[in-house]
Parts: C-alpha cells; structure tokens; sequence
C-alpha cells in the first residue's frame, strides 16, 4: 500500500525564502543596520513568545490580531509578538539601572532590533501574516531632538538603499487629541471617543474624507454637522509645511493641547534642517494618524511615491505611556519600524533590488578527477583557511562542461580547474567569471593568489 503524501502548501501570509530572493533581502537588511549602528542604535533580540496579556493589555484593539499559543502546561495565554515595540516596553521595565552594580538599562538608551513579528490579518499585496520588522527606538528623554533623529535615521536609511522619491510624512497626536474640544466632545466622553476618532481618520487614504466623516456622524463619536465642518477645515488645509502649521494654530487657537502638538511639530522641522534633511522630502500631513493607540506625540509615515500601492514602509512615532502599563510610570520613547518585506516587495517593482545570487559561495572547486577527492579537500582547506567561502563541486557528471556550467549557473566568482593535464604540472587554472581572466598558477602560490 502507497503511503499517503502530504500537501506541500504554505499557509496562506507566510513566505519561503529560496537563496536568490534571502540574499538580495540579507543585503538591504545589513544596508539598513549600517546606517541604524550609524547614529549608535545598539542590537538587542527579545522572545518570539510573549504572554497575551503583555502584548494586548487589558483593552486593545490589538488583540483581534494576535496569534495565540496554546501550551501543554502553560497558565498563561501565550502569543506571539506583533511588533517590537511592546517587547521593548516590557524589558524597559523589567531592566532598570541600578547605580550601585551599575546593572540594567541606563537612560536615555538607544535601541535597535531586527526580527520576525506575526499578525493574523487577511493577507495581501506586499502584506503578510509573518514578517521582518527592523526597528529602532530612543527611550529616556522627551527631547523633540529625538523625534528628529528617528526621522532623519527613516530619510538617510531609505537613501542608502537607493530610494529618491519618497515623502516622510508627520503629524501630532497631540493635535489630533484637540480635535475633541475642537468639534465640542463631552468631557467624560473624551478618552473613548479620541481613540475612535484616530481609528477612523486612520481610513483617510482608502476611503477619502467624505466616507470618513459619514463613518464619524454615525459611528459613537456621533458627529454633529458643525464639527463635520471643522474637521473637513483641518483635513484639508493647504500650502507648505511652514503655512500649514500656521493655518492649524488659527484652527485650533487657544486649545492649549493641540498648541502644544503644533509647537513639537514646529521644533522637529527646525531640527531637521539642521541635519541637512531636504524639505521636499519631509511632509506635515494632519490626516496621519496612525492605528495603534500607544502613541501620545508626533507620528511619522514614509510613502514611495512611485509605489504608493504599498502605503506605508516606514512608520513610528511617540510613545511616552507604553512602559507606565508594567511600572505605573511614565517613560518617555520614540521608534519608528520598518516593514523589511513589505519594502523589499516594493523595491523589487522599483527594479532597485537585484536578486543575481543563488549561493554565498565565492570560489567554486570543479571535482574533474573523482579519484582525487582528497587533492581537493586539500585546496578547499586552504582557501576556507583564507576567509574565502569555498565549495567543491559535487555534481555526479565530471565532465568539465557539466561542472563549468553548474559553476556559472550558482554565480560564484572564481572556478578552480584541477584536471589531469594541471595535476601533472602542479598547476591549478583560476577562471575568475566576472572579468573572464583564466590564469594558470603553481598550486603552492594558490594562497598567495587569493590573499
């Protein structure tokens, strides 16, 4: 009786990684580290398992998006992460310095992580269930100097990866948290209604104002047509970043919160010309908002504009509350994240990533005498020796042509042809691929050669 195969199918959100497409992604994510380490965020990795009630709180939107784990013995729900930012807040709290062992996390601290996060969502375009993220975040200080570097670190990583048209676009909760008093929310009403009114404004890009604003009248937020009026007014205002933010004080004249998040906006954009950012990239955008509801100051969103199908590839903002949730205090933080597959997907449409390798080898050893495997061995030892990543070939046809093109067709840099005719002479051929030079060397000098 046959035994019964079983389905090679993937789920549906996750990805296979062949070596072509694994090392031209290995490559934009070292390219994004360079510059991370740059302006000295230090690596740390944290659990992929975390308890449910770490990531979700005890009231969150989150939480419908959250993979949970079921452990043999577990009394807690497990999850898995669905970003790095919870992950950090939990060991911002768990880590604080102590001066006398001068152990822990000693403030302000800057932090970078690149890893797998999970979401159970519909998957998509350019959206996945599991995916990278790379993060970077500043925790221990309120300083709007911060803000500026996350997004002057969002500008320079994106430019190191080739990319020229790009906007980064800014905002302010703070300004959104005036919008309350703006279209006169009940009090007692605010901290509910604030959250909805973020959730919807969240839907500007897909849906357009006029949808937003039906979603606001007849959601809870209840939106009378005088305040419809007014948010319409804020959406749309117009001009350059230093008009818009002169057009929004009128607006919001006298709402001492929303003066404070246009005030932080203001200090960011005099910074960031400091640090030599250009204005044509950086765009205050009063309709950012942002989905999750741990940020408390300005946010930050980067679309590609020649691939604006992707939506957001480079996101963040301030989060001043997030550690209060384990400690009861509050601990001022900054990041942005990098969505690494949703970007490379995109940069591949934008034929900015090449996927020409298919092996990290770079010196490849054609086996054209069987019985001389130990010959081989030999040279393959000496180059391993030297730093160089060697491999001998192992195809079953001998034939030079055979190995020639299985060779070529790995993309390795360099062949070593040892056949009959150059184990007599005590020679080895070098074929470098690349430049099609052959030279013929002593095999004593092989290591000379290469060095």
């Amino acid at each position: 009786m046959a035994k019964k195969t079983i389905n090679s199918e993937r789920p549906g959100g996750f990805k296979d990684f062949l070596p072509a497409e694994y090392l031209a992604r290995e490559e934009m994510m070292n390219k994004l580290e360079k510059v991370f380490r740059l302006f000295g965020f230090n690596p740390i990795e944290t659990p992929k398992v975390e308890f449910l009630k770490t990531l979700s709180g005890e009231e969150s939107d989150t939480g419908k998006n959250i993979f949970h784990i079921k452990g043999k013995d577990d009394n807690e729900v497990l999850a898995l992460p669905f970003d790095h930012t919870v992950p950090l807040a939990r060991i911002l709290a768990s880590n604080p310095y102590n001066p006398k062992s001068k152990t822990g996390i000693k403030l302000p601290w800057k932090r970078m992580v690149k890893g797998v996060v999970f979401r159970g969502e519909t998957p998509q375009s350019g959206r996945y269930r599991q995916f990278y993220q790379m993060d970077a975040d500043i925790a221990g200080t309120s300083s709007m100097l911060a803000d500026a570097e996350i997004i002057n670190l969002m500008y320079k990583s994106l430019k190191e990866l080739g990319l020229k048209n790009f906007i980064i676009k800014i905002n302010n909760r703070k300004i959104l948290n005036g919008l309350t008093k703006l279209i006169k929310i009940k009090s007692g009403e605010k901290d509910n209604t604030t959250k909805e009114i973020f959730r919807i404004l969240d839907k500007l890009d897909k849906i357009g104002i006029e949808k937003v604003l039906k979603e606001l009248k007849s959601s809870s937020v209840g939106l009378s047509s005088k305040g419809a009026l007014k948010i319409k007014e804020y959406i749309n205002l117009k001009g350059d970043n230093k008009n818009l933010l002169k057009e929004c004080k009128k607006i919001f004249k006298d709402i001492k919160i929303a003066e404070e998040g246009i005030g932080e906006l203001e200090e960011i954009l005099n910074y960031l010309k400091e640090m030599k950012v250009p204005e044509n990239n950086i765009q205050i955008d009063f309709s950012i908002a942002r989905g999750l509801d741990y940020y408390t100051g300005p946010v930050m969103e980067t679309s590609l504009l020649d691939a604006p199908e992707f939506g957001s590839i480079f996101s963040g903002g301030r989060y001043n509350n997030l550690v209060s949730r384990f400690t009861g205090k509050e601990l001022p933080a900054v990041g942005a994240s990098i969505g690494v597959d949703r970007l490379f997907t995109a940069l591949e449409q934008l034929n900015i990533i090449k996927k020409d390798k298919n092996t990290v080898t770079e010196t490849m050893i054609l086996r054209l005498m069987p019985d001389k495997n130990k010959e081989y061995i030999k040279i393959a030892n000496e180059l391993r020796e030297l730093g160089l990543n060697t491999e001998i070939s192992f195809l079953e046809d001998t034939t030079f042509k055979s190995q020639f093109n299985y060779a070529l067709n790995q993309g390795v840099k360099y062949v070593i042809i040892y056949g009959e005719e150059e184990f007599k002479k005590s020679v080895v051929q070098i074929k470098n691929l690349e430049t099609r030079k052959q030279e013929e060397i002593k095999i004593k000098n092989l290591g000379n050669y290469f060095k």
